[in-house]
């Protein structure tokens, strides 16, 4: 269930802002129903992927830091960004920088992971 957390919040998030792009279509702008819908469809895919990939973002960015015991500080030297973009309360990772940087975390931590994978797997 875990794993497909993401793209259930995605599906939900999508399924909301169809049917309020739906609605205010109609009652605010008085579109006809056809253009309702294609609006809404568009408003479900954007916000429907944008969600998936904040929650697997934030998914991925937590299993990392979890895996390798990673606290605030060495996230901050390893990205390259402020500590305060990384707290750590109860042993738990939450993730405050700002979305836009989201990306580029996981895309670094990535890296790490596949080089300390890599590093293991060299000593076999």
């Amino acid at each position: 269930m875990k794993r497909y957390y993401p793209y259930i919040y995605g599906a939900i998030a999508g399924a909301l802002t169809f049917i309020a792009m739906v609605y205010i279509c109609l009652h605010s702008f008085a579109m006809t129903t056809a253009q309702s819908v294609i609006w809404g469809v568009i408003g479900f895919i954007l916000v429907g992927a944008s969600s998936s990939y904040t929650e697997y973002a934030i998914a991925e960015v937590q299993r990392i830091a979890d895996k390798y015991h990673m606290d605030d500080e060495f996230l901050a030297k390893l990205t390259g960004m402020r500590q305060s973009y990384f707290k750590v309360a109860s042993d738990h990772l939450n993730l405050v920088a700002p979305r836009c940087l989201w990306p580029k975390i996981l895309k670094i931590l990535k890296k790490y992971e596949k080089e300390r994978d890599n590093a293991e797997n060299f000593h076999l």
